[in-house]
């Protein structure tokens, strides 16, 4: 497991997720409060620190946000047929890149009128669902093709929206990770539609601070995790509802990403130490099918393709998206783009679409 130095915990970032204790994502140090100035406050909420960064995010950014930064493209609009979405935490666009894009070419269309967005996702039916972690909203976007249109937006009530999943997010059932709940209370899963808005919110022992979601064809749903101890959890929750249940065999050492492959296993990012696990089962014992893979850096989120066959990640470490060929037992590293990312806007969301047929 990768090793935290206290000089680098103390100089604390703003983003997405957090933690510092030791070898494992600590409870103490990932909670915000008004008395620590390096919290970050955004539209009267403070949001965790994702502490490994500091390095990576002059301390204008931390201070200011993503008002102050000046994009080195004008917004695109041409909208394209297929491709990969790339989400900087920094940027109020998110942008659309042809794909495949192994020739790191620029992206040829944009998303506007997002504010801090998290783990970008795709649905089924080719909608951008972007979990909007300047407003607390949870912002669809039409598709199927790159950059479309906004069909509407919907507040989450229970917390801090960090990822999302659905079938068909403009008619369906829409589950958002929050990373943390409000008044700092421990992350949960907010269950939504579009027209109703958040009518559930689920929660569990083993989810403190949650990254990552994933729900099934069949109406299941997980989070992956840290408890309280900062240990990798993951939590199975049987048609999405009720109290969840710890899932066995997950042999993660750290939180992050889930998607789901087209055979139905459980693809999971291993985010700190740069794996990639792939289970089937975990309802609730999981079995392991493939990995740990290494990623080519680190990062938190990453979804697959159409066929199943690429799987691509946002990673921060050096500001680029990566992808790689992806099978249930095989995964290796093809190319990375990075025209007009930036890893000072801190990449974090990488999306295809059309996404895995599950």
């Amino acid at each position: 497991m990768r090793l935290f130095s206290s000089a680098l915990c103390t100089a604390v970032a703003v983003g997405l997720l957090a933690g510092c204790a030791g070898s494992n994502l600590g409870s103490t140090s990932s909670i915000p409060s008004a008395g620590n100035a390096q919290s970050h406050l955004i539209n009267g909420h403070f949001y965790p620190q994702w502490s490994h960064l500091a390095s990576l995010v002059p301390p204008e950014l931390r201070v200011q946000g993503p008002a102050s930064v000046l994009k080195k493209l004008e917004p695109l609009k041409k909208k394209s047929k297929g491709g990969i979405y790339a989400s900087e935490f920094y940027d109020t666009y998110i942008w659309g890149y042809p794909n495949p894009n192994s020739n790191n070419g620029p992206a040829t269309c944009d998303v506007s009128g997002v504010s801090y967005p998290n783990g970008i996702a795709v649905d089924g039916k080719g909608n951008l669902i972007d979990p909007d972690g300047g407003t607390r909203t949870v912002i669809i976007f039409k598709g199927p093709g790159l950059c479309g249109s906004e069909l509407g937006s919907f507040s989450d009530p229970y917390g801090q929206p960090a990822d999302a999943s659905s079938a068909n997010a403009a008619t369906g059932t829409v589950i958002v990770g929050n990373i943390f709940d409000n008044s700092d209370a421990s992350g949960s899963i907010s269950v939504c539609t579009l027209s109703g808005g958040c009518t559930a919110n689920l929660t569990n022992s083993n989810m403190y601070e949650v990254a990552g979601v994933a729900l099934a064809k069949n109406g299941d749903c997980w989070a992956s995790a840290t408890n309280s101890d900062g240990d990798a959890t993951l939590t199975y929750f049987k048609g999405c509802t009720g109290s969840g249940t710890a899932a066995t065999g997950f042999e993660n050492s750290y939180y992050g990403g889930l998607d789901i492959d087209k055979k139905g296993n459980l693809v999971s990012i291993s985010a700190f130490n740069s794996e990639l696990y792939v289970y089937s089962g975990c309802n609730p014992a999981c079995k392991v099918v493939g990995g740990p893979f290494s990623l080519h850096e680190e990062a938190v989120f990453g979804h697959l393709d159409k066929k199943s066959k690429n799987f691509a990640d946002g990673d921060f470490d050096l500001g680029e998206i990566d992808v790689g060929k992806y099978s249930p037992t095989k995964y290796t590293y093809s190319y990375y783009f990075n025209n007009g990312l930036s890893a000072s806007e801190t990449v974090e969301g990488a999306a295809f679409d059309p996404r895995s047929k599950e």
